[in-house]
């Protein structure tokens, strides 16, 4: 995609955790405008919000689809997950409209492994009505075998070459998913798929095969965390004891993350090859691949998201189509919430719902330079901190643009067993202060990501201006 289009080298999230990231997206709105600060804090206040999924089916005419783990609204009125029929539930929860013609949701990778009651989750049904057997001939429920691989319990909890086959990998199942979607569109309307991937995510475990892939590679260290031990497939008692056919999945380490990452390109290409192949339809399709959030993996000391730092606000942005520049490398911030707006820009939807500030990259897309940006400055945050990044002069004397990070946090009060109040410093940040500003340089792009896969397909319109404040 890099090649056949536009690659930006600096997209931010507008919150690197799944939830916010993702409500952003959905209603095309900064951080602080969503209300949604965490996971699974959407709200009975979000019920009659307008979604650009929405603007895209009513407005748009388009037969919107998703798959996976999307992180949304889970009493959708038309794809509920969990017990949407349970009086309780609705009193609570009230039903609510996200936008999509058509859908096949599921879980992350911890959730499925909790039992749940009024399932309409995908995932979680499709193991617990599969049978798999281990290479001693026991036959197991996969999802027994999924939750001893993603604990690392090994073969004494049903974990082996055999129990976990690539086609049992919660990616693998969301690809199929996005496949089946896409056969089963109506052929009179133009469409937009949303392929949300679990991975790369933790628990990162590769099968058999994946960890297999990576064996014999050599993975750099953490930056500023020189460490050992990125690939625990390369201990001698794995390597000796097993060959390349039956290593049993592996659970952490660097090159396992990276595993995970070759399986979506995989995964991905395959997806565009249906709808180039099957469907002949790719000569008008948009591509977008991006990410939610990053992940530090070992970075400064840290792991996972949530942080003010480069890997894990800044995701891979890939996007390819008609109208997009091949070849290109953007290497100006931009930021992920105006995917939304570039969709609704192609779509030919010029009304934004109210408090709507997502915008147009089309003209990025499109190689035009002449267009200047409109966004001052793209922002990101998560709880207790706020990040401001903008092109600006290196410095007064030497007029080469440089991007600059503004990190502001503000710390919390924390009470101890005794009653004792403390002041607890964001997280990954310098010291234990009340608050804290960082200004930083920024000149590192680092490729992680988790899998967020978009394809719109659409019909040539005229571009259409989305004002931004």
């Amino acid at each position: 995609m890099g090649v056949r289009g536009t690659r930006f080298t600096q997209a931010y999230v507008p919150s690197p955790f799944c939830g916010p990231s993702r409500a952003c997206l959905a209603f095309g709105k900064e951080y602080d405008a969503t209300g949604v600060m965490d996971n699974k804090r959407w709200s009975v206040d979000h019920v009659e919000w307008e979604t650009v999924y929405k603007l895209l089916r009513d407005e748009g005419g388009y037969h919107t689809m998703t798959c996976g783990k999307d992180d949304f609204y889970e009493f959708d009125v038309n794809f509920p997950k969990y017990g949407a029929d349970s009086t309780k539930n609705l009193k609570k929860f009230p039903l609510m409209d996200l936008g999509f013609a058509d859908a096949i949701r599921s879980d992350g990778k911890m959730r499925i492994m909790k039992d749940a009651k009024n399932l309409n989750e995908a995932y979680r049904l499709y193991l617990d009505g599969r049978t798999v057997t281990m290479l001693d001939g026991t036959e197991i429920n996969a999802r027994t075998a999924y939750k001893a691989c993603m604990k690392g319990e090994g073969a004494k909890g049903g974990c082996d070459a055999s129990s976990f086959p690539d086609e049992n990998y919660p990616d693998d199942f969301v690809r199929d998913r996005a496949i089946e979607l896409l056969d089963r569109k109506p052929s009179d309307k133009p469409w937009f798929l949303q392929v949300n991937f679990p991975g790369p995510h933790h628990p990162v475990v590769s099968t058999s095969r994946m960890a297999a892939s990576v064996i014999d590679r050599q993975w750099p260290d953490p930056i500023n965390d020189p460490s050992t031990g990125h690939c625990p497939q390369q201990a001698a008692d794995v390597a000796a004891n097993n060959n390349l056919e039956s290593i049993p999945p592996q659970l952490g380490g660097r090159c396992n993350y990276a595993a995970e990452l070759e399986n979506l390109d995989m995964l991905m290409y395959s997806i565009v090859q249906h709808v180039e192949k099957e469907l002949g339809e790719l000569d008008n399709t948009i591509i977008v691949v991006g990410g939610d959030h990053g992940e530090n993996l070992g970075d400064n000391g840290v792991s996972g998201k949530g942080m003010p730092w480069h890997a894990s606000v800044c995701t891979p942005l890939f996007i390819s189509g008609p109208g997009v520049a091949a070849g290109q490398v953007h290497e100006g911030p931009v930021t992920t919430l105006d995917l939304g707006g570039t969709w609704l820009d192609y779509a030919g939807v010029g009304k934004m719902a109210d408090g709507m500030t997502t915008a147009s990259l089309r003209s990025i897309l499109a190689g035009d330079d002449t267009t200047p940006n409109r966004r001052r400055y793209v922002s990101s945050g998560y709880l207790e901190w706020r990040a401001v990044i903008k092109e600006m002069p290196t410095s007064p004397e030497d007029p080469k643009i440089t991007s600059y990070k503004l990190i502001c946090c503000k710390g919390r009060e924390k009470k101890s067993g005794d009653g004792t109040l403390t002041y607890v410093g964001c997280k990954g940040a310098p010291g234990m202060y009340k608050f804290c500003c960082t200004f930083t340089m920024l000149n590192l792009f680092l490729f992680y990501t988790l899998g967020l896969y978009l394809t719109l397909h659409y019909f040539f319109t005229s571009r259409i201006s989305n004002a931004l404040p």
